[in-house]
């Protein structure tokens, strides 16, 4: 088709069209620049008629751009015609833009060859795609065009022009005589016969519609812009597309990404409170069906992860949601983090909710079984009960976490929410949002339980145990201390607080703790590999001049399990300082006798469990082995948990030196020892 820039119709494309259009000639001389192109780049028209149109472009396109328009001429070769692609772009001021430049050529006789240039503005586009940049790289195309779809229809549906992306991707090359209803697919061919009902009654503004257009096996999702125009010709209907397929297949997958778990691809449990406040408000009123919000975890889920490795732990669980889904019936199930899964169902009053859950838990076990076996296949269990036309979400999914929670401390299979179970996790709570500033405030008190010599019956020394009293919660017991830490990551700044403490109250006692009354103070197994924690130690009995002999470092036989470089190294420098060892709780871990002559140890303590079963013949032989063995090695031998005379004479009469316990005292304050020792002098 001939431009005749005369024409009524080629003047009402040219002032109408919302992108810029700008025609150059073969040499790149500007001959037409449309009113859009002056409001896009700032320059008149009259600025521009006969500049190149490399004004227009960025200093690194600009000085190439007349080598390629000859190069083509003389070719025919190009990569630009008839396609449409991003480019830089420069306004007047020298601001640089991103803009979409669909290029067409045109043969119009005595004018020689025009090449048509339409311009589309893609700042709104890059500011959004910039925005998406920091969420995900998968993300970064969302919005990115593959070219403009550029249309001018009649009101009755027929294309009379439309640029080469449109028709190549939907009509085949042809121009004119079509009819755009063909082009859309027909999930989208309602709204768009509905276009063509709206210019009657008036399309003055701009219409946004989403359409899915075809041409063969093509479908594209496309955005399109509508507007009623008017021309020498009479009323069109202008229409400017983007194809936005992209954007779609992301939206989707961000759905995806967001609302369910990408290993079980079960959904997540934001999600499924959304669909279950659906189905509470589809319930009828009068129904107050009960459900069960039932938690359960694998216990052997770690020791899976870390045999088989993460890959095929994964897949584990994707099979056994898999299998939920066929064996097991449920309104809900999510997972909720590593191996533990909430299923949520309705309850029925046929049986008893025990028997449903039981049932139920069989077969989740059942599933286990079929995929790793009897060994690995058990699961613990909490529950919590809901109310349709009551109850929240949310409580009911904390209630079930409470339950599995006192499960999981307890070694229960099933626990059941009940007020035992609320006030256990809101004391649990408690203690933990004040542990942080108790550790930071060092109000952890360290008491002394005082070490006697069985043969003498004299004084040998002390064990600093901490002590937490709470306005709140009165005494928490040393155990419910070390679960806290560990919980919340703190054992390291537990156990350093305690060394602090016992320090500054041996340092203000030097009358009582000395070279022959050591006190012993207990560091975890974990934080014994930790030469910051070691150093620290050493240099404070430095720094404080206090007797090294009167220090001894306590730590349980578990640390045996990891003696590496680091621990050999700490226990050396301890042993250097002048500070002895005692490994504690010996036979209750899993340490083999061959690791206790690894570490540079002086005493050996036996746990209280043992001397309870002292009386026994079985319990003295066992003591008696532990005492051997600990001869065998030249270490003395401590028995903690001393309760009766006769537990005593019969530790003393195996050869152990020292013994502690409720027979001789509980742990005091420092500040009581005088008087206690007054008292047991005297007996």
């Amino acid at each position: 088709m001939d431009i005749n820039q005369e024409s009524p119709l080629y003047k009402a494309l040219f002032k109408a069209a919302a992108d810029g259009i700008i025609i150059i000639n073969s040499r790149g001389i500007i001959e037409s620049f449309s009113p859009s192109a002056e409001a896009l780049f700032g320059y008149s028209e009259m600025e521009m008629l006969g500049r190149n149109v490399s004004i227009l472009m960025s200093k690194k396109d600009a000085p190439r751009h007349d080598g390629y328009l000859n190069k083509y001429m003389e070719s025919g070769k190009t990569a630009i015609i008839g396609k449409g692609r991003e480019v830089t772009a420069m306004k007047k001021n020298g601001q640089m833009f991103q803009m979409h430049l669909s290029v067409g050529r045109a043969d119009t006789g005595d004018s020689g060859t025009l090449f048509v240039g339409i311009c589309h503005d893609l700042s709104d586009y890059q500011n959004v795609v910039n925005q998406l940049e920091h969420i995900d790289i998968r993300y970064r195309n969302v919005l990115a065009s593959e070219g403009l779809y550029i249309v001018r229809i009649t009101l009755d549906g027929t294309i009379i022009l439309s640029n080469n992306t449109f028709s190549h991707q939907f009509l085949d090359g042809h121009i004119k005589g079509n009819i755009f209803l063909d082009s859309v697919a027909e999930s989208s061919k309602k709204d768009a016969q509905l276009l063509f009902t709206l210019p009657g009654n008036g399309l003055a503004n701009e219409l946004k519609m989403s359409l899915m257009m075809r041409h063969d096996d093509t479908h594209k999702e496309v955005e399109w812009w509508f507007k009623q125009v008017k021309d020498g010709l009479g009323n069109h209907i202008q229409a400017v597309g983007i194809d936005i397929s992209e954007k779609v297949v992301a939206s989707n997958e961000a759905f995806l990404l967001k609302n369910f778990d990408p290993i079980t691809q079960l959904p997540k449990l934001a999600y499924v409170q959304q669909l279950f406040s659906q189905y509470q408000s589809e319930k009828c009123t009068g129904n107050s069906a009960n459900l069960c919000f039932m938690i359960f975890e694998l216990i052997d889920f770690e020791r899976i992860r870390v045999l088989n490795g993460e890959v095929v732990a994964d897949k584990i669980l994707g099979e056994l949601a898999r299998l939920l889904d066929e064996r097991i019936s449920f309104q809900h199930c999510t997972r909720l983090q590593a191996s533990r899964f909430l299923l949520i169902f309705e309850t029925h009053s046929t049986d008893t909710l025990e028997n449903q859950i039981l049932h139920k838990a069989e077969h989740i076990q059942q599933a286990l079984q079929s995929m790793i076996g009897d060994i690995s296949s058990d699961i613990r269990i909490g529950t919590g009960c809901f109310n349709a036309t009551n109850g929240v979400f949310n409580d009911a999914v904390e209630r079930a976490l409470m339950a599995i929670e006192f499960s999981h401390q307890h070694s229960l299979f099933l626990s059941s929410y009940n007020d035992s179970i609320h006030q256990a996790a809101t004391r649990k709570k408690g203690i933990q949002k004040m542990f942080l500033g108790v550790i930071e405030s060092a109000k952890i008190d360290v008491y002394f339980q005082p070490k006697i010599d069985l043969k003498s019956r004299n004084i040998a020394g002390y064990e600093a145990l901490m002590r937490w009293f709470t306005d709140e919660y009165d005494y928490i017991s040393p155990q419910e201390i070390i679960d806290t830490a560990q919980e919340l990551n703190l054992l390291f700044e537990l156990d350093k607080c305690v060394i602090h403490k016992a320090l500054s109250i041996i340092d203000a006692n030097p009358d009582l703790f000395t070279a022959t009354t050591p006190v012993s103070i207990n560091i975890s197994a974990r934080n014994f590999g930790f030469k910051a924690l070691i150093d620290g130690l050493i240099h404070d009995v430095e720094a404080r001049g206090i007797d090294p002999r009167s220090i001894e470092v306590e730590v349980t036989e578990d640390a045996l399990l990891t003696i590496g470089d680091k621990v050999q190294t700490n226990a050396n420098a301890l042993r250097k300082a002048g500070i002895k060892i005692c490994l504690d709780d010996f036979g209750t871990g899993y340490s083999a006798l061959s690791y206790l002559g690894k570490l540079p140890l002086d005493n050996l303590k036996i746990d209280r469990s043992f001397v309870i079963e002292s009386e026994n013949k079985s319990g003295r032989l066992m003591l008696e082995a532990i005492v051997s063995i600990a001869k065998s090695y030249h270490l003395t031998v401590t028995a903690e948990g001393i309760e009766t005379v006769q537990q005593q004479d019969v530790l003393s009469s195996i050869g152990c030196e020292y013994a502690q316990g409720f027979y001789y005292s509980k742990a005091l304050p420092a500040e009581e020892l005088l008087a206690w020792i007054d008292a047991y002098s005297s007996k």
